[in-house]
């Protein structure tokens, strides 16, 4: 009789433990995407350095200690984004300036921002790439020159229909 008590007991806790857990995923579903971003861009920093990291130094180079970091600055970024939705949805009711989830959105692209810097820094480093910022401006640089190659070609048109 007693054996069977305890039982009920702990499958009334399992149940509410599984209530609450349901709950805050439910909670947390609108922030999904961005902690979905900040992981991939955490991933991708440390692939890239990982493969960088071998390619210059070599395999013995590589040491698994060092890849406990991605799991401290993973859960720093999604704590602190998770933090940043609690203020966002029960301090300032999900809009501030009338941009839903202001703060929440602004913080994970700073987040995104220094770990692009990071794949940028990675990219000089190891593979001997100019940096992205450098790419940037050469795309809009040749964007610019193609839009002025199209405004002539359509203006040329025109003039011959005339």
């Amino acid at each position: 009789m007693k054996n069977s008590f305890i039982q009920i007991q702990n499958t009334n806790m399992k149940e509410y433990i599984l209530i609450a857990f349901l709950s805050l995923i439910t909670i947390l579903t609108p922030i999904k995407p961005f902690i979905m971003l900040i992981t991939f861009f955490v991933a991708a920093d440390t692939i890239m350095a990982i493969a960088g990291n071998i390619k210059k130094y070599g395999i013995k180079a590589y040491k698994s200690t060092k890849l406990f970091n991605i799991v401290v600055k993973t859960l720093f970024y999604c704590s602190s984004i998770v933090a940043v939705f609690f203020i966002d949805k029960f301090i300032f009711e999900s809009s501030i300036l009338g941009i839903n989830l202001l703060l929440t959105k602004i913080t994970t692209l700073l987040w995104c921002y220094i770990e692009i810097k990071s794949l940028d820094e990675t990219s000089m480093n190891y593979y001997g790439n100019k940096s992205l910022w450098v790419y940037l401006k050469e795309l809009f640089k040749k964007g610019k020159e193609l839009k002025k190659d199209l405004n002539e070609i359509i203006e040329d048109d025109e003039e011959k229909k005339e």
